[in-house]
């Protein structure tokens, strides 16, 4: 896995405002339909990881567990991040092709 086109991809992102960062913000974007990808830290609390796996399922989008939080905090530019929302499909295709 190659971290810096990760990183790369979600500075696009971020910088296109097609990122979202944050449970409120995850959510509210997945139950707009607007997610086409979500990314939740490996070491985020087990509700939190639940609830976004429930709206994810019963909104069919894809979602990711991956890095910690200090590490997709990183990666977005803040010091720990659980849960992260890309809202652009063509972004979120290059992201799930880099984790897979």
């Amino acid at each position: 896995m190659n971290i810096d086109k990760v990183k790369s991809l979600l500075g696009m992102a971020q910088k296109g405002r097609m990122l979202e960062i944050g449970r409120t913000a995850v959510s509210v974007l997945i139950k707009r339909k607007r997610a086409a990808l979500i990314i939740v830290a490996m070491d985020g609390s087990e509700k939190l990881k639940k609830e976004i796996e429930f709206i994810c399922r019963r909104n069919n989008v894809p979602i990711y567990i991956f890095s910690t939080k200090n590490e997709l905090g990183e990666l977005c530019g803040r010091e720990s991040v659980a849960v992260i929302g890309i809202s652009d499909k063509h972004l979120a295709d290059g992201i799930k092709k880099v984790l897979l």
